[in-house]
């Protein structure tokens, strides 16, 4: 077929192509430059008003202005000036035109309209069945162009405290009437907090939103923040990226919740509850920064955790998926709880090249707790040995367990492998429903494996209710033992300590002398609690 020249009768007439052709041509050009070459065809308008997707970006007219401050002004000016004439003329126009989503990236420059269109574009857009919202207000930091975003990233931390009151303030009311939105992503506002009034609790905001995504915005509180995502109970996934919480604390109550990112957020305190479908999770910091607690409650589902903070003080995670895989970057970790997990779960903490340095690990994996699957499983030995190591660095370590058999590392099994799993771990806790009788057999090939698990740690076996540990969850580990120590009969030499209920016979070798006797010399750290737990009991401890 020849091809024709402008003007000849073989040139396609552009005007009377088919509503899909034009709909495919436009589709490939941004919706200011799609609404701007279609004002002089009525066919090219009709077809630009039923656009399901609005996307107006100021940032592609500023890449062709980044010479001078004043041309952006101007370019800004025009750019509003065109979101409020195609405002009008879809309010005129198309009002029943359904639109599935609004993005709108612009700067801001502070004109009283900058604020006043992005609100008449939010009540417009939510009163005709928006599914996904994408709202970002930036404005230059410095008059080199850049915007705070990129200075943001540059820094890896939150805005600091004067630029919050050049945010726009998202009312959240606005965007209330959509009630099918699914899609919520916002950068450089303020977030207020919502307040119910009322004693009958009206149905949630949001019902249908699933994805949150929040970048350089700033909450004043957690309150805030948990008060929005009480009006999101589908919520499923939740970003959080260099955004200023007032009191740098994080508690977050979603059941819903599959994903978790926080990155950046200057955030020293985290609490996830009720995390029954979280998959994956992500703590991001900047250098020398410090995470005071880092709880995740209820992780039943959690397969993926990536942290990376210079330092934590406590990490708790209360239940996770078999096929956890977490990569875990500090110096070092105060205190690391791992409750309700399992053996296959795979561990790794290193900061850079080097491996992280924790202080104390409390650990009960189901293969320990539930004697039908050890038995039952020919690879539960070296999946042991293997998930130890992961807290090779560790100085102490608690591990529960429901029978003596749970940490019997059979000798030719040791033979085959060269080094201990707790090499430098200077004290070993085993905690167990009835530990075994001094002299028996149990006793004897638990200590030995005991032995070659930690080669240089003190030894702590006691009997332990791990269920009133659960409910005590963030107690320090001394304090919680002591309290289970007073009313039990203990045995002592200079490694080894055993705690036994007070029911135990005499002719399992307990003295009939109730009275307490301790020797300071025998006793250090964890002695001395126990020494100072005796004193106040006296009558049931025994010292031997």
């Amino acid at each position: 077929m020849a091809i024709g020249t402008l003007g000849s009768p073989q040139t396609p007439d552009l005007h009377n192509l088919p509503d899909l052709v034009l709909d495919k041509i436009l589709s490939f050009l941004p919706t200011k430059a799609a609404v701007q070459v279609s004002f002089p065809s009525k066919q090219w308008q009709g077809v630009v008003t039923s656009f399901p997707t609005l996307n107006f970006n100021e940032h592609d007219d500023f890449e062709r202005h980044l010479g001078a401050y004043f041309h952006r002004q101007r370019q800004h000016l025009k750019f509003i000036n065109f979101l409020e004439g195609y405002l009008d003329f879809r309010n005129k126009y198309c009002q029943k035109e359904p639109l599935d989503k609004l993005s709108l990236h612009m700067r801001l420059y502070w004109y009283p309209e900058d604020d006043n269109i992005i609100t008449k574009w939010l009540r417009y857009a939510c009163q005709i069945g928006l599914k996904e919202l994408d709202i970002y207000p930036d404005f230059e930091a410095q008059f080199d162009g850049a915007s705070v975003t990129e200075h943001l990233v540059k820094s890896e931390c939150p805005p600091e405290y004067l630029l919050y009151n050049d945010f726009y303030r998202l009312s959240l009311i606005a965007i209330a009437s959509a009630k099918s939105l699914t899609s919520l992503k916002l950068g450089c506002v303020k977030v207020p907090e919502l307040q119910r009034v009322g004693v009958v609790q009206p149905p949630p905001l949001f019902l249908s939103l699933k994805i949150l995504s929040l970048k350089a915005v700033r909450v004043d509180t957690d309150q805030a923040l948990y008060s929005v995502l009480r009006e999101c109970p589908s919520i499923a996934y939740l970003s959080l990226a260099y955004c200023s919480i007032g009191n740098s604390k994080c508690y977050l109550c979603c059941s819903s919740l599959k994903y978790l990112e926080v990155k950046f957020c200057g955030v020293d305190d985290i609490r996830v509850d009720q995390a029954f479908n979280l998959e994956s999770f992500s703590f991001v910091s900047k250098r020398y920064s410090k995470c005071e607690n880092m709880i995740l409650n209820s992780a039943f589902n959690l397969k993926c955790i990536n942290v990376s903070v210079h330092y934590i003080g406590e990490f708790s995670l209360l239940g996770c998926h078999r096929a956890l895989e977490a990569s875990i970057k500090s110096k070092r970790i105060r205190r690391f709880e791992f409750y309700d997990g399992y053996l296959s779960a795979k561990l790794s903490f290193k900061d850079q090249s080097h491996e992280t340095i924790i202080d104390e690990a409390t650990i009960l994996v189901g293969e320990l707790w539930d004697q039908e699957r050890l038995s039952s499983d020919s690879t539960y030995v070296p999946r042991l040995v293997s998930f130890i190591k992961s807290f090779s660095r560790c100085k102490e370590v608690s591990l529960y367990n429901k029978k003596v058999q749970a940490l019997t590392v059979f000798k030719n099994y040791r033979k085959m492998t060269s080094l201990p799993p707790l090499p430098v771990t200077s004290t070993l806790l085993v905690g167990m429903p009835n530990p075994p009788v001094v002299g028996s057999r149990d006793f004897i090939e638990l200590e030995d494996s005991l032995r070659w698990i930690a080669p240089s740690a003190k030894l702590l076996i006691m009997p332990v209710d791990v269920e009133e540990d659960r409910k005590k969850g963030n107690a320090s580990r001394k304090n919680l033992r002591i309290e289970n120590f007073i009313g039990k009969e203990l045995r002592m030499s200079s490694h080894l300590i055993i705690l036994y209920h007070p029911d135990v016979s005499k002719e399992e070798g307990v003295s009939e002398n109730g009275r307490s006797v301790v020797e300071e010399s025998d006793l250090e750290e964890e002695g001395l609690a126990v020494q100072e737990a005796a004193r106040s009991g006296a009558e049931h401890w025994l010292l031997f």
